[in-house]
């Protein structure tokens, strides 16, 4: 006997392994070595001898989890690595989950669209959207937009509302196209250094030092430097996508399809 009802488990935070695998597009034993992480094996929920091993995920530890499968596939970290990266600064995951099961007043909403049946492609939306990028293979450092995604959220999440509740009202139509017209604008980001890789360990930033542009440690970098940042000087960078990794995991899960041109099918 099972632990979950088909297209309920996104809701209910209980996901089989099977679930995961294919709402990450990951083959479900390849994906063991992510989930018998300590950080995620801690979310096994214990069933009858014989049913599906599964995972009760709060919508941070589900935005958590599709972090970390695109650091290990993407910027190809250890699973352990990325497992780390995800515990050590849980406030990441959290940020994204605020947008990817957005609520406003108790009840969820979509403002963004972004799980509509028809909004199949993988895009990023600019002024959402969080990245994690992995600089000469060892420095992690977080972005995300200057202008707080959630308020962005609320904005258009009530002015969808009040159009919905007031249709005939001409100036609140405009102003709604208009904030999703934007929604692709150029934007700043603010930056935090998270860490580093060393060997096979993630050695954590203290979060309340980790706003900084700067990489003191960076391979090019010269005693004193004003010109010396990480946006100028690096030989190789990562950059990931995190809220989309967690958009395209639930939609996967929702029974949604995810439009991916060149992805690989899972073996």
């Amino acid at each position: 006997m099972g632990c979950f009802h088909e297209g309920d488990g996104w809701h209910s935070g209980v996901l089989s392994q099977l679930q995961i695998s294919e709402a990450l597009g990951e083959n479900a034993v390849a994906l063991s070595e992510l989930l018998d992480c300590q950080f995620f094996n801690q979310f096994v929920r214990q069933e009858q001898k014989g049913s599906t091993r599964c995972f009760d995920l709060s919508p941070g530890m589900r935005a958590n989890l599709a972090i970390a499968h695109a650091l290990w596939r993407q910027a190809r970290v250890s699973s352990e690595i990325a497992a780390q990266v995800v515990f050590s600064w849980p406030q990441i995951g959290a940020s994204v989950a605020a947008i990817v099961d957005f609520q406003q007043n108790q009840e969820s909403s979509d403002p963004f669209r972004f799980f509509e049946t028809i909004a199949d492609d993988a895009l990023p939306v600019q002024v959402t959207d969080e990245y994690l990028d992995l600089v000469d293979e060892r420095f992690l450092l977080w972005r995300r937009p200057e202008i707080e995604p959630l308020v962005t959220a609320r904005n258009l999440d009530e002015r969808s509302r009040h159009v919905l509740a007031n249709p005939h009202d001409f100036v609140a139509r405009q102003e709604f196209l208009q904030q999703l017209a934007g929604l692709n604008r150029s934007v700043c980001h603010d930056r935090v250094w998270v860490g580093r890789v060393i060997g096979e360990a993630f050695l954590p930033q203290a979060p309340q030092n980790g706003k900084e542009r700067r990489l003191p440690s960076s391979v090019f970098e010269q005693a004193n430097s004003a010109i010396s940042t990480l946006e100028t000087n690096y030989r190789t960078k990562i950059s990931i996508n995190i809220s989309l990794a967690a958009r395209i995991m639930k939609r996967r899960s929702l029974g949604l399809r995810v439009s991916i041109p060149g992805a690989a099918l899972p073996r």
